[in-house]
This record gives C-alpha cells, sequence and structure tokens, in this order.
C-alpha cells in the first residue's frame, strides 16, 4: 500500500489517540518530535464533535483597543499634509486646538504618515571607501589607463632575489616596462615609472595592486598615488579579493613566468636580458587574440598627453579652503588636528562644503575624501 503523508491536524489526531491508548507522554512527545507541555495542550483543545479543535488558531488579538480612530487619523494627515511638519508639531497643535482629545503617542502618529506615504525616504549615506580610487577603470583606448604590479619575486642563480616590476598598457597590451629590481621599496620603482612616462607620455590612469609601494597599508594616498596625481594621472586600485580587475596583467605574468623566470638567469644582468628579449618578443613578435591577432607594438602609440617639461603647480579656486598638510600628515580644521594621509605631506588640499558639517577634500583635481565634522573618511 503506497505510503500516505498526514496531514497536520491527522498527525495531532494520531498523538491524542495514543496517549489514550496509554503510552506514556513523555513517550509520545518523543515519538511525534514535540514537547510534552504540546501534548497536554493538544489534549486540552481536543473535541470529538468540534472538526477545527485542532487547527492552528489565529495569534491576533480579537480586539484593538488601542486602535486611533479613523477621525483622528483624519484629522492628523490633514494636519500634516497641510502644513509638512513632524509628529512632534503636529501634535502639539492638534493637542492646542482639541485639548479633550486624546492623542496618540509620536511613534504612533509617525507610523500613520508612513502608512500613508507621507514620509520621504532619506537616502543612506554613502561615505567614501579607504580610497576613493578602488574600483574598476574601463579604458576605451590605447595609453588610456597603464596596469603596473611585480611579478612574484624568485632567486636567481647567486641567491639574489629578484622582483620583475611590470607596466602595461591595458587597451594595447603593450609592455612598457620588464625591469628586475632588487625589492619592491619605492625609490627605484617611481625611477623606473617615471622614466617610462617620460619616455611615452602620460595615461588618464594608472592601475595597480594595494601592496607596497603601489598602496598604502590600506591603500589610502601612497606616496606614489601623490606623485601620480600631480602629474594629473588618476591611480587606481584593485578592489580587495578581485585579482579580476587587474586580469589583463595577470595572464600578461603567466607568459612572462614561462618564458623569462623559468630557469631563472644566475645574475641581475642575466636576467634583465631574458626579461628585455620577453618584452621584444610580446611587443613585436606575438599576435595577441585580444587584438584580432594584431601585435600589440601596432597598436599603442603612447600616452595620451606629454610628460611636462616643468612640475606642474597645483591651484585652487578662491572659493575653496585650502589647508597644507603637516609633515606628519594632518591639517589644522575646526580648531582640531585632523590626520588626512602621510603620503600629503608637505601638500596643500581645499575643502569644499555641500551639506551642513559634511565637507569634500581634493588634491589637485582629484577627489580624496570627505570631512564628516572633525573626521576623514
Amino acid at each position: 500500500m503506497p505510503f500516505q503523508e498526514q496531514t497536520i491536524v491527522e498527525r495531532r489526531r494520531t498523538m491524542i489517540e495514543a496517549v489514550r491508548m496509554g503510552i506514556p507522554i513523555a513517550q509520545v512527545a518523543r515519538d511525534f518530535g514535540v514537547s510534552r507541555p504540546t501534548v497536554y495542550e493538544w489534549l486540552s483543545r481536543f473535541d470529538e464533535d468540534d472538526d477545527v479543535s485542532l487547527t492552528d488558531r489565529s495569534h491576533a488579538r480579537h480586539t484593538q483597543p488601542d486602535k486611533t480612530p479613523p477621525r483622528i487619523e483624519e484629522m492628523l494627515i490633514a494636519e500634516r499634509k497641510r502644513w509638512g511638519f513632524g509628529s512632534k508639531k503636529i501634535l502639539q497643535r492638534l493637542r492646542e486646538q482639541h485639548p479633550r482629545i486624546e492623542w496618540p503617542h509620536r511613534s504612533t502618529v509617525d507610523a500613520l504618515f508612513d502608512r500613508a506615504g507621507l514620509v520621504e525616504k532619506r537616502r543612506r549615506r554613502t561615505t567614501v571607501k579607504v580610497t576613493p580610487f578602488q574600483r574598476p577603470y574601463e579604458a576605451q583606448q590605447p595609453g588610456e589607463l597603464w596596469t603596473a604590479d611585480f611579478k612574484g619575486q624568485f632567486r636567481l642563480g647567486n641567491g639574489q632575489y629578484c622582483y620583475p616590476l611590470t607596466v602595461a598598457d591595458q587597451v594595447s597590451r603593450f609592455l612598457i616596462v620588464a625591469h628586475g629590481l632588487p625589492d619592491v621599496t619605492l625609490e627605484p620603482t617611481w625611477r623606473r615609472i617615471e622614466r617610462a612616462l617620460r619616455e611615452y607620455g602620460l595615461p588618464q590612469a594608472f592601475h595597480t595592486d594595494n601592496g607596497s609601494p603601489f598602496g598604502h597599508g590600506n591603500s589610502r594616498l601612497s606616496t606614489m598615488s601623490v606623485r601620480l596625481m600631480k602629474l594629473g594621472i588618476e591611480p587606481v586600485f584593485s578592489r580587495p579579493g578581485k585579482p579580476q580587475d587587474n586580469g589583463t596583467h595577470e595572464r600578461m605574468h603567466r607568459t612572462l613566468k614561462a618564458s623569462a623566470a623559468i630557469p631563472p638567469a644566475h645574475s641581475f644582468a642575466g636576467e634583465q636580458k631574458k626579461l628585455d628579449a620577453f618584452r621584444q618578443m610580446f611587443n613585436h613578435e606575438r599576435p595577441h587574440e585580444a587584438l584580432d591577432m594584431k601585435r600589440p607594438g601596432r597598436v599603442f602609440n603612447g600616452g595620451i598627453r606629454p610628460f611636462p617639461k616643468r612640475p606642474p603647480v597645483i591651484e585652487y579656486e578662491a572659493s575653496l579652503e585650502v589647508r597644507r598638510v603637516s609633515g606628519q600628515g594632518a591639517i589644522k580644521w575646526a580648531s582640531e588636528s585632523i590626520f588626512i594621509s602621510q603620503g600629503l605631506a608637505g601638500e596643500c588640499i581645499a575643502i569644499k562644503p555641500i551639506d551642513y558639517d559634511i565637507h569634500e577634500v581634493y588634491f589637485a583635481r582629484f577627489l580624496i575624501g570627505r570631512l564628516i565634522g572633525n573626521r576623514f573618511t
């Protein structure tokens, strides 16, 4: 005979019949997976002449003595529509006009206005992330977005560690820099990047991960980011846990590893020859599928604009508040010292009011954060 699933009512009836047959309530409760008070409750409710005695009952109150009378609700809504005041002010006005009426609590009035669609929902204020530049960037043309990273370190034949720095153009895939360095410190890295910027021109944006020397721990405004912004280049960082934000660069690294790092050369000079040979092959000999089988060297024409002949002078509109960042990375604001970024030490930033107690903070043309009261976010 096929198994027939019991309804909840039939199951409760079976449970009661088991008790009536003399099976201990504790055992019945275990067999049916309920508590002993539950068994007692259904025993007390059961009525052989009432088919609905074992059905679930509504837990709603039968009466609502505290419900606001419709006439009172109408008066409250009319006052709200007329004046647009909040519940506190409306209740005050109505209590003065009708002192003998027992008006509902303010929370009840707020709920009434909400149900009536008379409350404008506030937008949740979003704060700037650790860095305003931590986001994907979709380049549209060659030279617009450069990407950079260090190919993981490896030992040379002489025992020294080599850290290959790579810089590429995101659209054309052109490998701009492939240079082995003994470490990942700022100045040697910046010298190679600046040399490339002088030779090829400036991109619109420069995409890296959040590690040193590109980011600064929490990826907010490293010294390298400040140097890029002074040149009018937007620093862009990969989002945490999102390596696909710099996916084309990661794929290039796999090709580089197979060609130039396995096996490694004996010395830096030997390894640099391998990196130079790889760069020549990658740019001028290897057709690229993403470029309709064109070679990167035939697509890349340099940056968007030339490297400036003189160091750019950063100027701000006269309407903005300008503050110089101290050597400790802080500014004076509202009689308080507020930390901004160590990378901006000695630089001037501009502060623009946008709302009560909220100000946008700019360095050069870039929004770098917000001041909310005396807190920089």
